[in-house]
């Protein structure tokens, strides 16, 4: 790293932010960010299905199956219309048959650890192209990492569902069937929304610190790009539950594959907002190493944390068009023995 970087950071001069934010435009465009918010996309509806058999072998091992399908219910009630959510009973009924419900329980986090990594490793990649880098970890160890990651990622996002989807109504409706205090429920309503945000910094962070093939000098966990990320998530969460309760018409037309085209636009807008605000957030690492004198007016100067897989690529290449030139030394000799 160039000696400049320990110097401490000037203050960043007034109106570069417009700067900043042009540049994660062009570079939004220019690394194809619509193409990696689809591909995320992908992977998040991939690793759904595992998820939704998780949550029902969890609640299969309660042991009163008739009770868990009525907490189902509840929770599903609370985004879904009536008519949507009571037609998800036979559904939920059929998953909590399960004869094994731990041994689905296990296949279901091992098949979501997976789906989950694949997720990661389609994030660090993209936002490997916004700071401009190769791949250069192995795939056993760019693999490993990721499951490590994808652990994290989902004890955060199933953190961040239960505090979603358990709204007062909800809580009530499930601890009062069960006779707990409704002083729970009260403490509930107010602490939901603080751990719902705490949990996404922390998710937001993970992602962008851990997965591209960068490293940065300190975790920032509320930097410009995560604040920007996580509002655009929250209008879009917000427009989402708008249209949700507008959703019986259009249900009505496509029935209850009309919830999943919303809820994969919903997640399609999310990945948006998320590969948007790893853009921006490089833009204002690059805005705070040219205050400090570094020439990052063409790439943000951050250090690689593996190369191995670049130096084998370029071997590969090399043997390549070794090969390929000796065809063509040959094809040339013979022309001229002709």
């Amino acid at each position: 790293m160039d000696p400049q970087a320990a110097r401490p950071a000037s203050r960043l001069p007034r109106g570069s932010w417009r700067l900043a934010v042009r540049r994660a435009w062009h570079g939004f465009v220019r690394h194809r960010g619509i193409d990696a918010a689809a591909a995320l996309t992908f992977f998040t509806t991939l690793a759904a299905f595992p998820a939704a058999l998780a949550v029902a072998s969890a609640f299969a091992l309660t042991g009163d199956r008739e009770r868990a399908v009525d907490d189902l219910l509840a929770i599903a009630g609370t985004l879904l219309p009536a008519d949507i959510a009571e037609s998800l009973a036979s559904a939920f009924g059929e998953l909590l048959k399960l004869p094994n419900a731990a041994l689905a329980l296990t296949a279901a986090l091992v098949l979501l650890l997976w789906t989950t990594s694949g997720y990661a490793t389609a994030f660090g990649r993209a936002v490997n192209a916004v700071y401009e880098v190769q791949e250069g970890r192995p795939f056993w160890a760019f693999r490993a990492r990721m499951l490590l990651v994808a652990a994290v990622l989902v004890v955060l996002a199933a953190g961040m569902l239960l505090a979603l989807l358990a709204t007062p109504a909800a809580a009530d409706d499930i601890l009062g069937r069960r006779g707990l205090a409704p002083v729970v429920t009260t403490i509930w309503a107010i602490a939901r929304w603080p751990v719902v945000v705490v949990l996404a910094v922390v998710f937001v962070a993970v992602l962008y610190t851990l997965t591209p093939n960068v490293r940065h000098a300190r975790v920032v966990w509320a930097s410009v790009g995560t604040t920007f990320a996580l509002s655009a998530w929250a209008l879009g969460t917000a427009g989402y539950a708008l249209y949700v309760t507008l959703i019986g018409a259009y249900g009505a037309l496509y029935g209850s594959i009309g919830t999943l085209l919303v809820a994969l636009l919903w997640g399609y807008l999310t990945n948006l907002a998320l590969v948007a605000g790893a853009e921006l957030d490089a833009e204002f690492v690059r805005l705070r190493q040219l205050a400090r004198g570094i020439d990052a007016s063409e790439t943000v100067r951050l250090p690689v944390r593996d190369m191995t897989r670049d130096h084998w690529l370029t071997r590969q290449r090399d043997e390549d068009v070794a090969a390929s030139r000796r065809i063509l030394d040959a094809a040339r000799d013979g022309t001229s023995g002709n």
